[in-house]
C-alpha cells in the first residue's frame, strides 16, 4: 500500500489545520513557551510515553522477512510475515499494527495529562529494492501526527516529540539547521509547540506541560550519537553537540531559579541496552556529568531507539559522574555508589512499537502535588505490550499488561531513594532479578 492513499484517507486534514511557517511566532525559550489551559485543566497524575513506531506501508503479510516483509520469496516456506509484523526481524511496523496500538490507546489509555513521543517514526531504509525517499520519510511524519492527532485532544493534551535517526533525510546524520527540522515545524504546528529559532537552528526545544511546576526539555540526541558522521566532538567549541550542552544547560539554570522540574525527552540513551556507550567519548562524558550536576532539577529523563527495557541511575563517581543499568553485574548494584545521596537522577528507557521485541507502550504515575515529593517525581508505570505470535495466529492484536514497577521492585517512588532500593532487590533476589531480564525485552 502506497502512503499516498492512507493520506487520502486518514491525514488530508493536517494541511488545513496546520499552520504556516510564517505564522509560528518565535519567544524566548525561557520567558514564554505556556500552554495557558493547563492551568486550568484538572491533573491525572498520569502521562503515556510512545517510541520507535517505524511506519511501514509497505509491508506485506506472507511475504519473506529476509526481504524486509516487501516481497515474496519463491520458496512459500520462507514467506511467514504476519498480519501484525515479524517479530525479532528486520522488518518494520504495518499499518495494521500501528492502527491496533492507536486503537488501543485511543480505547484504554485516553485518561492521561500528556504525551511524550521519542521519535523514529520512518521506516528504516534497509531495502535496496525499495529505497526511502524525502517524500517518504515527510508521508510517514504527516500519517503518524495524524494519528496521535485524532487519537488525543491535542493541544489541551499536550504533545511532545522529538528528533530520532531514522526522522530525518539522512539516517543517523543530522547537522546544524538540518532541513528536517523546517519540514517538521509544518507537520507539527497543530501540536502548538514552542519551536523558536533554537529548533530551526538545533532541533531542540523547551515546552511547558503544567506551567510553573513542569517543563519537557525535547533533545536533539543526533548531536551526540556516535553514527553521527555529520557531528563533532562536544569538547570543541562551536560544534553542534557543545551548542546544545550550552542550551540544556541555560535551560535547567532557568528552571533551577524558579523551582521548575524538568523532564528531558530524547531519541538515543547515552547507553545501549550491554551498558556501551552510544554516544561520542567527550559528549558521553559532559552529559552525564550534566545529568549528575542538575539531578534536583531533572525528575525523569525517557529515551528509547533501542527497543528494550532499561533503568538506568546516574552516580556520583568521586568528582564526576557515571551511570549504571538494571541489568549491571550484581556487585556494582549494591556498591557504596548506590547509596541514596550518591544518586543524582535516573533514566528511563521505554521499549518500541516496532516488533523487534514485542511490541509495547507505557503509562507512567508522577508527583502532582508536591508536598511529600517534588513535583513530576515518577510514582510507577504500566507496561503494556502485546504478544505479536498471538496475535497474528488469531488475527487480532491486543494489549495488556506485563508489569507494574511498583509491584515488581516493592517501592512507591523511582527517585533517587526508590531506584537504590530497586537495584538493592535486582542484586539480591534472584526472582526479581529474572523477571526484569525477561522485561528487558518484553517477553519476547
Amino acid at each position: 500500500m502506497r502512503f499516498s492513499f492512507i493520506l487520502a484517507s486518514i491525514a488530508i486534514c493536517l494541511t488545513v489545520d496546520a499552520l504556516p511557517l510564517g505564522s509560528i511566532r518565535r519567544e524566548n525559550i525561557i520567558e514564554k513557551n505556556t500552554l495557558g489551559p493547563r492551568q486550568t485543566v484538572e491533573l491525572k497524575g498520569k502521562f503515556l510515553h510512545v517510541t520507535d513506531i517505524h511506519l511501514d506501508a509497505y509491508y506485506l503479510a506472507k511475504t519473506d522477512p529476509s526481504n524486509l516483509c516487501h516481497r515474496k520469496s519463491s520458496k512459500d516456506s520462507k514467506n511467514v510475515s504476519g498480519k501484525f509484523g515479524a517479530l525479532g526481524t528486520g522488518c518494520d511496523s504495518p499499518t495494521s499494527l500501528v492502527q491496533a496500538s492507536f486503537d488501543f490507546m485511543k480505547q484504554s489509555l485516553s485518561d492521561v495529562d500528556f504525551v511524550i513521543y521519542t521519535g523514529d517514526t520512518a521506516r528504516h531504509d534497509r531495502d535496496d529494492s525499495l529505497k526511502i525517499t524525502d517524500k517518504d520519510i515527510l508521508e510517514e511524519h504527516t500519517v503518524v501526527t495524524q494519528y496521535f492527532k485524532d487519537t488525543y485532544n491535542i493541544p489541551a493534551i499536550p504533545f511532545i516529540p522529538t528528533i530520532g535517526n531514522n526522522d530525518g533525510f539522512n539516517h543517523n546524520d543530522v547537522v546544524i539547521e538540518d532541513p528536517i527540522f523546517k519540514s517538521l515545524k509544518t507537520i507539527w504546528a497543530p501540536f502548538n509547540l514552542n519551536l523558536t529559532d533554537d529548533f530551526s537552528e538545533g532541533g531542540y526545544f523547551v515546552q511547558d506541560i503544567i506551567p510553573g511546576k513542569l517543563q519537557a526539555m525535547s533533545i536533539n540526541t543526533m548531536y551526540f550519537f556516535s553514527k553521527n558522521s555529520e557531528a563533532k566532538n562536544c569538547n570543541t567549541a562551536g560544534t553542534s553537540g557543545a551548542l546544545q550542552i550550552t542550551w540544556m544547560k541555560k535551560v535547567l539554570d532557568a528552571a533551577r531559579t524558579k523551582k521548575t522540574s524538568v523532564y528531558v525527552v530524547g531519541h538515543v540513551p547515552p547507553n545501549d541496552d550491554d551498558a556501551s556507550e552510544l554516544y561520542k567519548s567527550s559528549c558521553h562524558e559532559l552529559y552525564i556529568d550534566l545529568l549528575g550536576s542538575y539531578g534536583d532539577v531533572i525528575a525523569g529523563h525517557f529515551t528509547g531507539h533501542t527497543n528494550s527495557d532499561m533503568l538506568t541511575a546516574i552516580v556520583k563517581d568521586g568528582s564526576s559522574y557515571s551511570s549504571l543499568s538494571a541489568v549491571d553485574d550484581s556487585s556494582e548494584l549494591t556498591s557504596s555508589s548506590m547509596v541514596d545521596p550518591n544518586v543524582a537522577t535516573v533514566l528511563f528507557n521505554a521499549p518500541s512499537i516496532i516488533p523487534v521485541n514485542n511490541p509495547a507502550i507505557r503509562v507512567y504515575n508522577y508527583e502532582t502535588q508536591g508536598t511529600e515529593n517534588p513535583f513530576g517525581t515518577i510514582l510507577d508505570w504500566i507496561q503494556y505490550y502485546a504478544d505479536l505470535e498471538e496475535a497474528n495466529d488469531s488475527g487480532e492484536l491486543e494489549y495488556k499488561i506485563e508489569y507494574q514497577a511498583s509491584e515488581l521492585f516493592g517501592i512507591e517512588t523511582f527517585d533517587a531513594a526508590g531506584v537504590s532500593k530497586a537495584f538493592t532487590k535486582l542484586a539480591t533476589d534472584k526472582t526479581i532479578r529474572k523477571k526484569y531480564i525477561s522485561y528487558v525485552s518484553v517477553s519476547s
